[in-house]
């Protein structure tokens, strides 16, 4: 009887654990210049050391930027100057109004994705850190896709 019950204690904490990380995935988060976006379902908010809110699903961590690039050439001379070995570059679509260029990194062996993207005349970067191998910016439950698209500057 006392197994049963510790059965069903632990799946009552397991529900409540749920419904808490469904609450903190719907939420939304404001960039210092007044921009939100939209959390993920499934990513916890943490702060990664630097400043930043960083986005953690189990290996994948996401970081987003308001940003003063003025073009994905200054984002891709700021990360080289950081450390980050450039490996490719391309225009992705898929975000309506939204110009979004995908660069490619490589940081001590970790793939780094940025996503350099222009809303309603702000930029900002997003970047993915220890993509999975099939990862893919233009499937619409991507994670990156969907900050990019919910990005909210009406109180920029």
């Amino acid at each position: 009887m006392k197994l049963n019950l510790k059965i069903v204690v632990a799946l009552l904490l397991c529900v409540v654990a749920a419904i808490t990380v469904g609450m903190v995935a719907a939420e939304d988060l404001t960039l210092p210049d007044g921009a939100t976006f939209t959390v993920p379902d499934g990513f916890t908010v943490q702060d990664d050391g630097d400043g930043n809110t960083a986005l953690v699903k189990d290996d994948l961590a996401i970081i987003v930027l308001a940003s003063d690039a003025k073009s994905p050439d200054d984002a891709k001379k700021t990360l080289e100057s950081k450390g980050y070995t450039f490996k490719s570059q391309k225009d992705v679509s898929g975000f309506g109004d939204i110009k979004v260029f995908e660069q490619a990194y490589d940081k001590d062996g970790m793939p780094i994705y940025g996503y350099v993207c222009e809303v309603d005349g702000s930029s900002y970067i997003v970047c993915a850190a220890n993509a999975p191998s099939d990862w893919d910016v233009s499937n619409s439950d991507n994670p990156v896709n969907i900050i990019i698209k919910s990005i909210d500057t009406s109180n920029v």
